[in-house]
């Protein structure tokens, strides 16, 4: 199955990590920006063949019509282990992979993904079912992240626990936690997982769980969007990594 790839950001990313691609379209009428240059000179440096077509070419194949003049078609993509992920890992003291539960929004998990890779976090870890799908949408919110940070598809309970035998303790982000970010146990080897907007963590993935998480709020809001609530949790943990150097 093709993959595309849309956006400029999205794409050159793609290209900048060595995504296999099989054709680079712009538009007849795109403007010459750095951005493209680089992009139309990776693609050949690469032996992707590129094409001049008409917009509506692009509007046809864009999913959500914010192509910006650029769609890559590149191969499926390509999931890593969770095996090679722990062993990539090591010993490492310090490490920090996020797990979802049941998100299914791909803008969703493009905007997690791109929050998991600005703060350091060694790969994403999704369930095999009831999980969004990483295409077109999911790697435009991505800004091009989906490119470099592994994301493991597996059973998410057993994921879970390959971890801990790896030495990685597991926190649930949880609106009704009684631990908040400033006193929960955010440092060392740690999965954090987040659950769907509408459910929340699901019962089996609760009970893996160590200790759960939630963020202090102040506003009459609830809580935080699922991908809101990663960002603010992953920086939590890369501030308390930054301190204890």
């Amino acid at each position: 199955m093709t993959l595309f790839v849309e956006g400029r950001n999205a794409v050159l990313e793609a290209l900048r990590s060595g995504v296999p691609g099989h054709t680079l379209l712009l538009s007849e009428d795109l403007q010459e920006a750095p951005s493209i240059q680089e992009i139309e000179m990776l693609a050949h440096s690469q032996n992707v063949p590129v094409r001049r077509v008409p917009k509506r070419i692009l509007d046809q194949r864009s999913e959500r019509g914010a192509h910006q003049g650029v769609i890559l078609h590149a191969e499926e993509y390509r999931f890593t282990s969770l095996s090679r992920i722990i062993s990539e890992v090591g010993d490492a003291p310090h490490c920090l992979i996020i797990a979802l539960d049941q998100v299914t929004d791909p803008g969703n998990l493009g905007a997690i993904a791109r929050s998991a890779e600005v703060f350091g976090a060694k790969a994403l870890l999704v369930p095999k079912r009831r999980t969004a799908a990483i295409g077109p949408a999911a790697y435009k919110s991505s800004a091009g992240a989906l490119a470099w940070i592994p994301v493991v598809q597996d059973n998410l309970a057993r994921g879970l626990d390959s971890l801990k035998k790896a030495g990685f303790w597991v926190g649930g982000a949880d609106a009704s936690a009684k631990a908040s970010a400033w006193e929960a146990p955010l440092e060392g080897r740690l999965v954090l997982v987040f659950g769907s907007e509408g459910k929340g963590l699901s019962r089996l993935v609760r009970e893996k769980c160590d200790f759960l998480v939630s963020l202090p709020v102040c506003g009459k809001v609830e809580s935080l969007n699922v991908a809101q609530a990663v960002t603010a949790l992953a920086y939590e943990v890369r501030r308390r990594q930054a301190k204890g150097r």
